[in-house]
């Protein structure tokens, strides 16, 4: 089937419309292919795609066989050439290491996809073979296409496009079930296996769907035909039925998942181990490992046995592996306390330790297991660790050894104390050569410290004393002054001791809170240093001793408790009159602090960024409250209002790439907000407006790019709305800029040319029709070919009513036509896309774009261009099949017109009048004063 063509078409309106469904799919699927032919990751609106995908599968899925078009062997290389690609695609892009793997995943989903139309279209292609007659490995060939994309689907999880490609499948199979008398020896062997693999596909779709019951029934099917299981089909049913398994393990449903995880066992294990490949033997591991876990689980004796009995199964298959020795650790966890064997579960980490690889990974999992250890039996824990270390010296991981030494430690200050227990850990100290690094240091004293209150509170003073001498090792020298001051006798631990021990009645001072806070900082304890701070604040009229909660924080250099003190003095001074504080220098501060923890690349990093937002927020509301709160009135002036608009702009910019969108649209918001507080007597107008541009273009595409990906239609609906807002905020600020220089204009006409293509886009989106042509209108002085090409795309994708798509599509073509770069192909392609895109709505409109098609050819002819030659043959056949839909229909004087302007649209074809003269010998044919053709 060729676009370039005009068919003979069925008699019946349905018929018609199938076969324009399936042109339509058919050039879908050419475009589709083009695409993925060029660089896969440069693929326009991904998504887009696979929904344009997933329209025509829906349609083809239940397509037979239709005269005049299955059988055509243009949709049958179409098909073939879309599902090779899409199969390369995908293997070419399996283990990829993609930096963004969103746009992976939707490429694979692309990929997939793509596979399963042009199976549709395949089948619609070959449905021939499906008739009587038809040979046996045709249908087979269809089969194993299915099945093959069936299950990628299930892997995909895509269960709906799945459960098309298996109701093929099972019309495939009852045609080979009636073709049975006619299939040889080897033949019917293949048709059986295929029906297993059909089963096992079917059983695990129905896992996907969460019908455990049908599963349930499929799998019987698969037992039914066990003689056909070859160790390949084997492979494939035991990793249905473990994902199966493990699923339910992750449900904690032990027993069910017991039960298919015994049956993935029983299907892997009924194949010869040399038959099996290197990923069988893999999954099997996997299966028993599963198996032990579930049986684990459900807490019985029972359960434990069986578990204990597939580790030495395990364990003889494979030696003394470390999965081995994590599958016993688990099997000795679950044993009952009275009987658990401490020495066993030592010997086994001992072990770990001994076949230590020095990755990360293996060291975490030994600590972890020391620890489990040392809560049964802290003494064998203890000394399986002092093995661990001992390894750890020879090891160039200073890190390792350190959370070594203070997990030791720990486990030794939670020994009972006396001289022994210092003299343990002093032992333990010598193991090091050098010092600890700062943060292992500061970690370690203060197990100390806690032993120091301890004996301290017990008046133990010996012991006490003995601490803080061990404190004072030269080990932790690293630690600074701060924190060694703090271990003489009767100071800050007994301060703390002190503070710890103090009635609400003493809280209720604030000085006492002043103190307490002191201390706090200190020993780093913030959520005291809150405590503090919330007593402070809660007192009347009490702005020194914030003032001086923040001195002394910063005195300490801690960050995060001088931003709590300040966030205390906003809140409870901010719109206060008189104002004790001047509140633009408070804003300043908490920015600076925010803006220094946002560079840090830690958990709580996304925190800070928004609280950075919040001030700035509050800046804003501030400025515009200015005339209603007398406080705030007259506070901010042109050079804190200019300070706070620059440092948002500047700190969105800077991070623009890494922050979350919906940050950066926060921080540009408030930027442009503030600028526009600015006198408009002051200096640096210009440099003020190209700072708004700026911003508004920043903000724009950052709104576009949220609202493509947006799922919830009401907040997609929003974002295009705000990126209106701006782009409208963009055009008036841009008229004010014309003594700029003409590199910077060209740069703001670029600009302004993509702003208008995104506002057309989200007009298209938000079904304002009346904008269209308003927009199309601003962007002529961009003269941007680029642009009008892009708002062409967005109304053709967009569904637009048909008298909007075809009065703006005209004004956009007619832009392009007026442009020196454009070319008559270009304005070919688009009067076609306009005309097959008009001609369904409204066919008056695509008359008027037909006579305008006929215009311009003869123009073109005239001169030294010509119209290209498939596009005139493409509209000529669309407007004659049209005209003779409009004669079946009995509309017998509009057929004439649209036979006949089809016919002279056809005259500038340059074929030598070959198209022209078939299109009259066919006009000829048709009887107007009958009632059919």
């Amino acid at each position: 089937m060729s676009g370039t063509r005009a068919f003979k078409r069925p008699a019946t309106q349905a018929s018609r419309k199938t076969e324009n469904q399936v042109e339509a799919a058919l050039d879908f699927a050419r475009n589709l292919y083009q695409i993925l032919s060029s660089d896969p990751h440069d693929t326009p609106a991904t998504d887009s795609l696979v929904e344009g995908a997933k329209k025509f599968i829906d349609v083809l899925h239940t397509s037979k066989y239709l005269p005049g078009i299955s059988g055509d062997p243009e949709i049958d290389k179409q098909a073939v050439r879309l599902w090779n690609i899409c199969t390369r695609l995908k293997r070419d892009h399996i283990g990829s290491t993609a930096d963004d793997k969103r746009k992976l995943k939707r490429l694979r989903k692309l990929f997939l996809h793509g596979r399963v139309l042009a199976f549709h279209l395949l089948v619609l292609a070959r449905a021939k073979v499906l008739e009587k007659g038809g040979r046996v490995g045709d249908v087979m060939y269809l089969l194993r296409l299915a099945l093959k994309a069936g299950r990628d689907c299930i892997e995909e999880k895509e269960p709906g496009l799945a459960t098309t490609l298996l109701l093929k499948a099972a019309e495939f199979k009852g045609v080979l079930q009636d073709m049975g008398g006619a299939m040889g020896r080897d033949e019917v062997a293949e048709c059986n296996c295929l029906e297993v693999e059909y089963f096992i596909i079917r059983t695990g779709l129905s896992w996907v769907e969460n019908r455990l019951d049908l599963a349930e029934h499929m799998y019987t099917k698969v037992e039914r035909l066990h003689e056909f299981l070859t160790p390949d089909y084997a492979e494939r049913l035991a990793d249905v039925l473990f994902e199966i398994g493990r699923s339910m393990n992750a449900k904690s449903d032990f027993p069910m998942a017991i039960k298919w995880l015994e049956r993935a066992n029983e299907a892997i294990n009924g194949q010869n181990l040399e038959d099996i490949s290197k990923e069988g033997v893999e999954l099997r591991l996997a299966i028993l490992q599963a198996l032990v876990t579930a049986l684990l689980g459900t807490g019985t004796q029972d359960g434990l046995d069986r578990a204990t009995k597939y580790v030495d199964c395990i364990e003889s298959e494979i030696g003394r592996k470390p999965v081995v020795a994590l599958l016993r650790l688990e099997v000795l966890q679950k044993t009952p306390a009275e009987v658990f064997d401490s020495d066993a579960y030592g010997d086994i980490i001992r072990r770990m330790i001994r076949d230590f690889n020095h990755g990360e990974a293996a060291f975490k999992l030994i600590i972890h297991h020391i620890r489990k250890l040392h809560d049964k039996s802290p003494a064998i824990g203890s000394a399986v660790l002092d093995d661990l270390i001992m390894v750890l010296t020879k090891s160039e991981n200073e890190s390792w050894m350190e959370k070594a030494m203070v997990t030791r430690m720990w486990m030794i200050t939670n020994q009972r104390d006396t001289l022994d227990t210092i003299d343990a850990v002093r032992g333990v100290l010598s193991y090091l050569s050098k010092p600890l690094s700062a943060e292992a240091a500061v970690a370690a004293q203060a197990l100390i410290w806690k032993k120091i209150e301890a004996n301290y509170t017990l008046a133990q003073h010996d012991l006490a004393e003995c601490w803080c001498g061990l404190a004072l090792h030269s080990v932790f020298e690293n630690c600074g002054p701060n924190n060694t001051s703090k271990l003489e006798r009767n100071s800050s631990e007994a301060a703390l001791s002190i503070v710890q021990g103090m009635s609400e009645n003493s809280w209720k001072d604030p000085m006492t809170a002043y103190l307490a806070f002191k201390v706090a900082i200190r020993i780093d304890d913030r959520v005291l240093a809150e405590r503090c701070l919330e007593t402070v604040s809660s007192m009347p009229d009490h702005i020194n001793y914030l003032g001086a909660c923040i001195a002394e924080s910063q005195q300490a250099g801690d960050v995060y408790c001088t931003l709590a003190a300040l966030r205390k003095l906003q809140e409870k001074y901010e719109y206060k009159d008189p104002n004790p504080i001047h509140l633009p220098a408070l804003f300043r501060c908490t920015v600076r602090l925010l803006n220094m923890l946002v560079e840090k690349q830690d958990a709580e990093q996304d925190r800070f960024i928004d609280e950075l937002c919040n001030v700035f927020d509050a800046v804003v509301l501030a400025l515009e409250n200015r005339q209603q709160i007398p406080a705030i009135k007259n506070l901010f002036t042109v050079d804190e209002i200019e300070w706070f608009g620059r440092n948002a702009y500047n700190i969105a910019l800077k991070h623009t790439t890494v922050w979350d969108l919906r940050h950066v649209v926060r921080m540009l918001n408030s930027s442009v907000t503030i600028i526009g507080h600015f006198p408009s007597d002051a200096g640096s107008q210009a440099q003020l407006s190209l700072r708004n541009l700026f911003s508004r273009f920043i903000i724009s595409s950052a709104l576009i790019s949220l609202a493509r990906v947006q799922d919830n239609v009401e907040k997609q609906q929003q974002d295009y709305q705000a990126m209106r807002t701006h782009v409208r905020a963009f055009d008036g600020e841009l008229v004010d800029l014309t003594h700029l220089d003409g590199q910077t204009k060209e740069d703001l006409g670029r600009k302004h040319a993509i702003l208008l293509t995104f506002d057309f886009e989200a007009a298209v989106a938000l079904q304002q029709w009346d904008d269209l042509g308003p927009i199309v209108q601003r962007a002529i002085p961009c003269g941007n070919i680029t642009a009008y090409q892009a708002m062409a795309d967005s109304l053709l994708r967009g569904r637009v009513s048909g008298q909007a798509l075809y009065s703006t599509m005209r004004k956009i073509i007619n832009e392009i036509w007026v442009l020196e770069s454009f070319d008559a192909q270009k304005l070919a392609k688009y009067t076609r896309c306009l005309f097959q895109a008009t001609l369904p709505l409204d066919d008056k409109l695509a008359m008027r774009l037909l006579d305008e098609a006929c215009s311009k050819a003869r123009e073109l002819r005239e001169g030294d261009a010509s119209w290209p030659e498939e596009e005139l043959e493409w509209m000529a056949s669309m407007a004659f099949n049209h005209g003779v839909d409009c004669f079946s229909s009995q509309e017998t004087e509009r057929a004439k017109e649209w036979v006949t302007k089809a016919i002279n649209l056809s005259h500038y074809c340059n074929d030598e009048g070959g198209l022209e003269r078939a299109l009259q010998e066919r006009y000829l044919r048709l009887n107007f004063d009958a009632t059919s053709i």
